[in-house]
């Protein structure tokens, strides 16, 4: 099941992109940065509480057309803090905490709507996305009362951990047109995750879960830079001033 719903947001990304392409091309590239929380889903079920805030920055390369609802096609480079924090019991003030440093490569189809006069448009973002895990950094068991109470350390390890991940990407945001040439955006992602970040108990028996996917969300501010301003132009309001 998973593994279809990844061809699917493939193929129409895919299509999405040619379409908007052959109709009219916008070549951006841009950096993005904020911040947000992440939580491990897994099973059994443990208690567990959003572990926050991880930031996450990035580059962006997109294509945009100018028309309304098709949109374009963007891709990111991102460094993203991802993690989890689970309770040691129901309720109780103690909690484990485990963060992972990743490199994420969304790949997302972003349809969008033109408004006020096409100097804003409102976009959603969806597709899928890989990722590499290049490092973690210690368990920590923090209590709310009494701060850090101890360190344990972690680092990866291929036989009990997964380095990549992949999942589906989704998000919403407005993007405003600065000066012609730049589009300043704020975007609410949400990023569900299909893999596990650790390996199940048969490969890896020592006290692992049998499912382990980690989920995002965050909020980011972004800066893009546009090569060709008439490209992206809508139709209508290039045929206004022919």
């Amino acid at each position: 099941m998973r593994g279809i719903a990844i061809k699917i947001f493939l193929a129409v990304a895919m299509v999405a992109g040619f379409v908007s392409v052959a109709s009219a091309q916008g070549h951006y590239i841009g950096i993005r940065g904020g911040a947000g929380g992440s939580k491990v889903r897994f099973y059994p079920k443990r208690e567990s509480k959003l572990l926050m805030p991880n930031p996450t920055f990035g580059v962006v390369y997109k294509y945009l057309g100018g028309d309304h609802y098709v949109g374009g096609i963007e891709v990111n480079v991102n460094y993203v803090e991802k993690g989890y924090k689970t309770l040691l019991r129901v309720d109780s003030d103690s909690s484990l905490q485990r963060k992972l440093t990743a490199i994420e490569v969304p790949f997302m189809w972003q349809p969008h709507v033109w408004m006020f006069k096409n100097r804003g448009r409102l976009f959603l973002n969806a597709g899928p996305y890989l990722s590499y895990n290049i490092k973690s950094s210690n368990e920590k068991l923090v209590s709310k009362e009494k701060g850090v109470l101890k360190v344990y350390d972690y680092k990866l390890d291929n036989l009990r951990d997964n380095r990549f991940e992949y999942g589906l990407s989704l998000g919403a945001g407005y993007g405003v047109t600065i000066a012609g040439r730049f589009e300043l955006l704020a975007e609410f992602r949400y990023v569900f995750g299909f893999s596990d970040i650790l390996k199940n108990p048969n490969k890896y028996p020592a006290s692992n879960a049998q499912e382990s996917p980690i989920d995002q969300m965050n909020v980011t501010l972004g800066l893009h830079y546009l090569f060709n301003k008439q490209a992206v132009e809508p139709r209508a309001r290039r045929r206004t001033k022919e």
